[in-house]
């Protein structure tokens, strides 16, 4: 068993890795419900697996079977069917290792593929220095490097993707790179400051 200070309703998981275990999650934005299995279970988050995990925005509530609370979290990241969450409680001290405040915005966006064949439009909803979220429709048919076209900017900018589902995304902006570095320059590191959030990259 975990601390006391331990704020969420799956402390009996931590220490635990291999340990699986149903859960149901509530998406508080998009009020979806999926059915999932909650692994890697720690003090600050956990992993959560769903062929439905595409469905969670950011903010969410894990409840175990037979539980009548909820355990708050937020998700960081979605790869395939898994979503890295980090338990609400726990939030302050992650956004406390950002550097920067995002602002919510509004800006029409062309996202591109860098040979400029393949290109979707979107809108940027928040957006800092170092990163940004987007919402448009097809952006997991994009590859992991784009190209941002906005009409404040008279350059494209180059990105890459943080996390991304079917209809949102955080990118990190790869303001080191040129047009004329792309074909070159494959996996340049981007800059720290661009945790995905939702974290809000």
């Amino acid at each position: 068993m975990c601390s006391a200070k331990t704020p969420h309703d799956l402390a009996h998981l931590q220490g635990n890795p291999d340990v699986r275990e149903e859960v149901q999650v509530v998406d508080f934005d998009t009020l979806a419900i999926i059915d999932a299995v909650v692994t890697n279970v720690n003090e600050w988050g956990c992993c959560v697996t769903s062929e439905h995990v595409e469905e969670l925005y950011k903010n969410i509530g894990i409840r175990l079977s037979g539980s009548r609370k909820l355990s708050k979290a937020h998700v960081t990241s979605v790869k395939g069917n898994d979503a890295a969450v980090v338990f609400s409680s726990s939030e302050s001290s992650v956004s406390d290792k950002r550097r920067e405040k995002r602002n919510d915005v509004k800006i029409p966006v062309t996202i591109a593929d860098l040979e400029g064949i393949t290109e979707i439009t979107g809108v940027i909803v928040d957006a800092a220095k170092n990163g940004c979220r987007v919402k448009a429709e097809g952006l997991t048919a994009m590859p992991e490097e784009v190209l941002l076209t906005m009409n404040k900017f008279e350059k494209p900018v180059v990105a890459e993707f943080a996390w991304r589902n079917d209809r949102s995304a955080g990118l990190r902006l790869l303001w080191n790179r040129t047009l004329e570095e792309t074909g070159s320059c494959e996996g340049a590191d981007a800059s720290e400051d661009a945790v995905p959030e939702t974290e809000d990259a």
